[in-house]
């Protein structure tokens, strides 16, 4: 697999996960998430991907190619709560996912297999998708609710 570029600060990405269940590619400097579509069939509720979709493949042109394939990125609003909504980018020719720099951490609790379910129900993929976002959750802290939802731990829940 090729290296791929931050398209935000064109630093150099790390790649998680395999061809049968996708992969996410992510930045250790400005901590963007490229999330394949493979990796998104594999790993977010249907109905929560396909409003994704919609909202994000009717958008306008982002204005720059994608980092795994070179083709075209369009961006749209995505709802996600209320009348809140943030902007996404997702690729025309591959049907990859950008998010920015925490714009992943509403879809938390819409992604399968946290961990929280038995050993054997959480894919090699998601794992390591979960190490990465766990990481960056410990590097940046945000809305506690948000990694508690995660990882199914409240705020002050030892983590052993």
């Amino acid at each position: 697999m090729n290296e791929t570029e931050c398209p935000v600060c064109n630093s150099k990405m790390e790649t998680h996960g395999d061809p049968v269940s996708g992969h996410m590619n992510y930045c250790t400097y400005c901590y963007g998430i490229l999330a394949s579509d493979r990796w998104l069939n594999s790993n977010a509720r249907q109905p929560v991907l396909r409003n994704l979709r919609n909202s994000v493949f009717d958008g306008a042109p982002a204005g720059y190619k994608c980092p795994s394939c070179q083709g075209e990125m369009v961006k749209g609003p995505v709802t996600i709560e209320g009348d809140l909504s943030i902007e996404l980018d997702g690729c025309l020719k591959c049907g990859s996912l950008w998010f920015d720099n925490r714009e992943i951490e509403p879809f938390f609790p819409d992604i399968q297999d946290l961990g929280i379910f038995p050993e054997s129900g959480a894919s090699k993929t998601t794992k390591s998708a979960l190490a990465v976002l766990d990481a960056i959750l410990s590097e940046n802290p945000i809305i506690e609710w948000s990694r508690g939802a995660l990882f199914g731990r409240k705020k002050g829940d030892s983590e052993e």
